[in-house]
């Protein structure tokens, strides 16, 4: 599981580069912040639920890459 969670962060980059998308790009296209996604893509932070699934679905990426006991709480 700790592999998986270092990975994240290069698995984002190489994705969005794969995409051809730009920071901003992606950013939007998930509904965060650029800041946030500066973040989210330098392993800073990691996403809450509703953020992972829009990451998920912009990248296809499988949502259960993450046991859900172990996936990210959302924010209040």
């Amino acid at each position: 599981m700790a592999a998986i969670l270092a990975a994240f962060p290069s698995m984002m980059e190489r994705d969005r580069k794969r995409e051809g998308l730009r920071v901003c790009r992606a950013a939007w296209l998930i509904g965060v912040s650029v800041r946030e996604y500066r973040e989210l893509e330098a392993g800073e932070r990691f996403p809450d639920s509703v953020t992972w699934e829009r990451i998920c679905e912009l990248y296809g990426w499988p949502q259960t890459f993450v046991e859900p006991s172990k996936r990210p709480r959302p924010r209040r």
